[in-house]
């Protein structure tokens, strides 16, 4: 008792009265007073649960210190299609890489469906390229994104490097489904500058857009950030509507009352600091 009390620097009877007051909380007898204060039974058993629960403490705190340090941790991280599949990749692979104790799940919808999935806190935040309207999220300009039109290497407008509006009245157009992005700015520059259109086919993702387009199914309008092997390959064409540009923040959002911590904080710093190397 006299080694115990002066080990947390209190008073003997302050150690006597602690031990009874544990006694009377548990309903049971810890030491045998009898016996040079020695364990009872319980007290055996009850000394190996706290030994338990100190070394969990101290492997809690190694554990959130690792955190603080960011040597350890999770991303629940969301992103719209182009995005999730054409920009993010790369930058997750050199975070992990320089950070290898972290680990990023990534979930890839469009705008809509990623924007739900905010708002139930079913990630941590995310980078979306679509108009987000919502009053708890929190929206913050990631980088500019270009979308530009594209046909077949073989289409009659492929030549022409700069069309006129009114040529889409003519072609049919494939684009993303409802709630895409890329589909919400591509219409809403078209009618702000009041030009008619027709969606004559949906497709469910950008790949099978650009390939529906270098079959000559139609023309589209896809973010240039998806078509640089194409355009290297030569399997589709970019041309520009004369007078039109199809300017678009890609951002990120958060629910308002989300804790960004320091682990979220220095991906978001990185991702933004990268960015460039993707244009």
């Amino acid at each position: 008792m006299t080694l115990v009390a002066a080990k947390l620097y209190i008073s003997q009877p302050a150690v006597s009265q602690a031990i009874k007051e544990l006694e009377k909380e548990l309903q049971v007898s810890l030491v045998d007073r009898k016996n040079k204060m020695a364990l009872t039974d319980a007290g055996e058993v009850y000394f190996e649960y706290v030994k338990r629960i100190l070394n969990l403490y101290d492997e809690s705190y190694s554990f959130l210190q690792d955190i603080a340090r960011l040597e350890k941790g999770r991303i629940k991280l969301g992103a719209s299609t182009t995005i999730g599949i054409y920009i993010l990749p790369d930058i997750i692979g050199q975070f992990i890489k320089q950070f290898d104790g972290i680990d990023v799940a990534l979930a890839i919808e469009n705008t809509k469906h990623i924007t739900d999935k905010v708002l139930e806190c079913a990630i941590d935040f995310a980078f979306v390229e679509g108009v987000v309207n919502e009053p708890d999220i929190v929206i913050e300009e990631f980088c500019i994104d270009e979308l530009t039109i594209i046909v077949p290497p073989d289409h009659i407008l492929a030549q022409a490097g700069i069309i006129d509006a009114q040529d889409l009245l003519k072609e049919k157009i494939i684009m993303r489904e409802s709630g895409s992005g890329t589909r919400e700015i591509f219409e809403n520059v078209l009618t702000a500058h009041h030009v008619q259109y027709s969606i004559a086919l949906e497709l469910g993702n950008t790949e099978a857009i650009k390939n529906a387009v270098a079959a000559g199914m139609g023309l589209s309008c896809v973010s240039e950030r998806c078509i640089k092997k194409e355009l290297t390959a030569g399997s589709l064409v970019k041309v520009k509507l004369d007078g039109i540009e199809f300017i678009r923040r890609l951002n990120l959002i958060y629910h308002r009352d989300k804790d960004i911590i320091p682990l979220f904080c220095k991906f978001i710093d990185f991702a933004r600091n990268t960015i460039n190397n993707y244009k």
